[in-house]
């Protein structure tokens, strides 16, 4: 379901939203699933920093939960 995306924070909200893992590697910035922009790529999307976290974006995760 989600192993196929990485956890991304914007720096200004500190809101989590999911990355394509495949784009993780790439240089910053990243964009989200939702098309937001990125600047920091961590851990995994279905971990402490992405869905689990205190913030995550409800579009990201509505997107990867299908």
């Amino acid at each position: 379901m989600t192993s196929d995306h990485a956890a991304g924070r914007d720096q200004a909200t500190g809101r989590a939203h999911a990355v394509l893992r495949s784009t993780a590697d790439l240089p910053a910035p990243w964009a989200a699933v939702c098309g937001a922009s990125v600047g920091v790529v961590q851990g995994r999307w279905d971990g402490p920093r992405g869905r689990e976290s205190a913030d995550p974006c409800p579009d990201c995760l509505r997107i990867t939960s299908g």
